[in-house]
């Protein structure tokens, strides 16, 4: 018996070294050539840069995808120590958000041992550590991204009838509200467990003194946030209730519950399990088994992982929305302890998760292939040559830098606020229109809408780069329109005196 104990042990530390390896090559082998930095990554770059030079914190967060609702700002005080360590480089955030990513594998396998057996831990780390969706919000810089982090903390809280545990609980709590609204809803059926326990056995003074430690830890941890909101009239609390009423009302026309309950669980199987926006299309009756698979997980194992799993999906369902897979990310620990309890099923059903498994292996190669490719980032490139063009040909000069209308320049904002010299906020006799797709057109000489940019968080109006004019009729001349790189087109502007 011991030596068959001895003989399992050594076999479990070879499987987590295997998991370590997988999930290190998959998060960090060449993160700085396939990392994501466009328009919404270099503008939350651009907010970090804010704090580091002006020395004080923002007090809010990215915009929702709803629009003129925000987030709190805690994600942009992660990011500020990964760009400092990276010299300002912006793949620092994205190697940050990786490093979360690791480090969450291991936390899922100690989940799925908590919940099942330490084999269903480690099949659901490797999962997560090979499954291309999960990789690849784990390898850009990006406020959902770091979801299953702090997701997975909360699930592993070792005993939230202590007070510590409770306040920990509130802590973290109040960063995934500041992440992602739509993360709430697992904290949510945990607070609602908890509650149950505790009212289940009459136990309100006990219910009452988590509730408090719980409401305490969310508002330290959220604090920011409310700062702002007592600034600004509860602005995003006002919108966030209107949202969210909306969302669920009777009246607002949208397909029927079961429909998006349905679609739902489509997007769970075919996006968070066969990662299928990464991914070569998936025939039927692959989508099928995932399906019959998770109805079986959910009929004969009932555990705390699906059973959250479960619920989740049908809150979620609740909000008339049309979901994308980020949504879900809260989801991702969840989904990679589903699919290593799988192996606990009965025979048949087992070996068909062993099918499957092997089919995802070969469905997965591609993604792979391309995620630790070495190939040239272009948006990197085009960025900072465009940038680098535009110091050199200000010589020195101030200037004010725009982009011509449907131009997004973020990405050259960042590299210009980082450079020499930075464009000016006050107007100048020299001005660099980016143009893409062709040379900017003349009209740019007589266009009165030519620094009708605002900027894209209201944290950044420093960084604007020109002046907050809504109409401009000085006399100008177009001195020199060219080709720099890619796409982009510069033309040189002169205010005539």
């Amino acid at each position: 018996m011991e030596r068959i104990k001895q003989k399992t042990g050594i076999i479990l530390k070879i499987a987590l070294g295997i998991v370590f390896v997988a999930t290190v090559i998959t998060h960090l082998v060449a993160v700085q050539y396939t990392y994501i930095f466009q328009n919404d990554e270099a503008r939350d770059v651009l907010i970090a840069l804010k704090m580091i030079q002006s020395n004080r914190p923002v007090l809010l967060g990215p915009e929702t995808s709803v629009g003129n609702m925000y987030l709190g700002p805690f994600y942009y005080y992660l990011m500020v120590p990964a760009l400092l360590l990276s010299n300002l480089d912006p793949v620092g955030p994205a190697v940050m958000t990786a490093l979360f990513g690791i480090v969450t594998t291991f936390l899922i396998y100690l989940l799925g041992k908590r919940w099942h057996s330490p084999t269903v831990g480690v099949i659901a780390a490797l999962f997560y550590a090979i499954s291309p969706i999960m990789v690849h919000h784990s390898r850009s810089s990006w406020n959902p991204n770091v979801i299953p982090f702090f997701v997975t903390l909360i699930l592993l809280l070792p005993n939230l009838k202590k007070p510590l545990w409770q306040l920990c609980f509130g802590l973290l709590t109040g960063i995934l509200f500041q992440l992602h609204y739509v993360a709430l809803i697992l904290p949510g059926l945990v607070f609602l467990a908890s509650s149950y326990g505790y009212l289940k056995e009459r136990h309100y003074f006990n219910f009452l003194k988590f509730s408090l430690y719980t409401l305490l830890g969310f508002l330290i941890s959220s604090s920011p946030f409310w700062l702002f909101e007592l600034r600004h009239n509860f602005v995003n609390s006002t919108a966030f209730i209107t949202y969210l009423t909306d969302k669920t009302s009777v009246t607002t026309v949208y397909p029927p519950y079961l429909n998006r309950l349905f679609s739902n669980i489509r997007l769970f199987i075919n996006g968070t399990l066969y990662s299928a926006s990464l991914t070569a299309a998936i025939p039927q009756l692959v989508t099928w088994i995932g399906g019959i698979l998770f109805a079986l997980t959910l009929l004969f194992r009932t555990s705390l992982s699906n059973t959250y799993l479960a619920l989740s999906l049908l809150l979620l369902s609740l909000l008339k929305e049309n979901m994308n897979i980020h949504y879900l990310a809260f989801l991702f620990p969840l989904t990679a302890v589903w699919f290593g309890s799988l192996y606990s099923l009965p025979k048949i059903p087992r070996a068909t998760a062993i099918i499957l498994s092997l089919y995802l292996i070969t469905h997965f190669y591609p993604s792979f292939a391309y995620a630790l490719s070495r190939t040239e980032n272009a948006p990197i490139k085009r960025s900072s040559e465009t940038a680098t063009y535009i110091v050199k040909e200000a010589a020195g000069r101030p200037y004010n830098v725009v982009g011509s209308q449907g131009t997004f320049t973020n990405t050259i904002s960042y590299f210009l606020a980082i450079s020499d010299n930075p464009p000016k906020n006050d107007l100048q006799s020299l001005v660099f229109d980016i143009c893409t797709g062709g040379p900017c057109g003349a009209d740019e000489e007589t266009t009165v809408l030519l620094f009708l940019t605002g900027p894209s968080h209201p944290s950044l109006i420093d960084y604007l780069g020109h002046p907050a004019i809504n109409e401009f009729n000085i006399p100008r001349r177009i001195i020199k329109n060219e080709w720099v790189t890619y796409d982009i087109y510069i033309a040189t502007i002169e205010l005539q005196p």
